[in-house]
């Protein structure tokens, strides 16, 4: 386990220390603006070129899926075949991995999500992939710092639970407005930096729903 996964869980549970669990919700933009901060968001991502050229390669990649197949199946074979269906999205991150992409798990999984979620709809549409990826982004590294950390102070606190606490407390983070952000980062409109800032600011609505 990393320091800086030490040093979030420490502050975690220094917050949630001697308060009960139906209370979190006072706390949830404090839990979230100490886990979301811009040095872990930027530690998770690789940098603003590397992302803008995976939407060209994972675009491209797509389309012919649609258009000539994978390997002789179509998208539906493909998307009825696990094996085949690993194989084409492990071909594309080869394509798109370089130095950025090492030893960020996170990132690569969030990448995955997308596309498997992708794969699923009639027609690709990049716009709604880099929703998708940002989301599970964020998703992921709330589940990365909470998960075990609320198990461990609520003992009694289902596992579903926590799932769905932190599902929304990351529907409440990555919203309408982050998805106009990101539209705009894809159209090179607008830097990364205003994305991530913008998301940082959004962890002071940040709510874990209704209990």
């Amino acid at each position: 386990m990393g320091t800086s996964k030490r040093n979030i869980e420490k502050k975690v549970k220094e917050l949630l220390e001697g308060k009960p669990y139906q209370e979190l919700n006072v706390s949830a933009p404090e839990l979230s603006k100490k886990i979301l901060t811009k040095k872990e968001l930027i530690s998770q991502l690789a940098d603003e070129d590397t992302i803008q050229e995976s939407f060209i390669t994972i675009k491209n990649s797509f389309l012919n899926l649609s258009g000539i197949g994978y390997k002789g199946k179509t998208k539906k074979e493909v998307l009825e075949d696990p094996l085949t269906q690993e194989e084409f999205i492990n071909m594309i991150l080869n394509e798109i991995e370089n130095e950025e992409f090492l030893n960020k798990s996170i990132l690569e999984k969030a990448y995955k999500i997308a596309m498997i979620k992708m794969l699923k709809k009639d027609d690709f549409d990049i716009y709604a992939f880099a929703h998708i990826l940002f989301f599970h982004l964020i998703h992921q590294i709330l589940l990365k710092q909470l998960y075990d950390t609320l198990k461990e102070v609520y003992e009694d606190l289902p596992y579903e639970k926590i799932n769905n606490l932190i599902l929304n407390l990351t529907n409440q983070i990555i919203n309408d407005t982050i998805y106009d952000l990101v539209n705009n980062f894809v159209d090179k409109k607008l830097p990364l930096n205003s994305v991530l800032d913008r998301i940082i600011i959004e962890t002071q609505n940040a709510s874990f729903g209704e209990f």
